[in-house]
């Protein structure tokens, strides 16, 4: 049985990302939450430590690559890419004409970012088992197709996605708190919202976004080793 370990931005990343590795990959697969840590309170997962971007680099460094590889197989990052102009973060949007740069421009920029406290030694070793969640512009933008695949601006939307969403949700009564999204209340949205998600969705939906349909593709590359070790 592989296990994947995830350091992420918070209890709502995990909770995706975790949905999608296993619909995609199998439901034996182990998925670890390194960063943030969860605890079980009343029945339900919390997250029990601070996230957010800085959190995710923080953590992006020999030592914690090391220990995690040493207890999982692989390990997948994640970031948005919302806050990346912000300082410690320091990722450019912009070309030398001041013009936003292409997604694939800007993706290469994050993952570079990613390594940057990471040495060459430690990233030769683990490269093949390490995969990135780069997520244009919050993760929420992945989910976006799941209720607006037939509304060509909505579905490729890469900002205000929790907004785009809860239009759809109040319907049935229910939403994302925007200002408390790894609240109890929000992971249990996010959950109702995964259940419309099924395997055989999952490459479609995925172009949508660009960070969505690298992500598939770093998991189609473990697809078979994964497989082998479930036999």
């Amino acid at each position: 049985m592989s296990s994947i370990a995830l350091i992420c931005e918070g209890v709502s990343e995990i909770k995706i990302l975790s949905y999608i590795i296993n619909r995609y990959m199998s439901d034996d697969v182990v998925v670890n939450a390194i960063q943030p840590s969860l605890k079980t309170a009343h029945g339900q997962e919390k997250q029990d430590e601070e996230g957010g971007w800085l959190q995710v680099l923080n953590h992006c460094t020999d030592e914690v690559v090391k220990d995690v590889m040493a207890a999982n197989e692989y390990l997948v990052i994640q970031i948005d890419t919302d806050a990346c102009i912000q300082t410690n973060y320091d990722v450019d949007i912009y070309d030398k004409d001041h013009k936003k740069v292409s997604d694939n421009i800007l993706y290469e920029r994050v993952c570079t970012r990613l390594k940057q406290n990471i040495s060459e030694d430690t990233w030769s070793k683990y490269s093949d088992r390490i995969l990135f969640a780069i997520c244009f512009n919050e993760t929420e933008c992945w989910l976006l197709p799941l209720y607006y695949e037939n509304d060509a601006k909505k579905r490729c939307a890469t900002s205000n996605s929790i907004y785009i969403l809860n239009q759809k949700l109040q319907k049935d009564g229910f939403g994302i708190p925007e200002k408390a999204k790894n609240s109890p209340e929000a992971v249990n949205v996010y959950q109702q919202i995964l259940k419309k998600m099924k395997r055989k969705d999952i490459p479609r939906i995925a172009q949508y976004n660009y960070g969505f349909q690298k992500f598939v593709e770093q998991l189609e590359t473990i697809k078979d080793d994964i497989e082998e070790e479930s036999l």
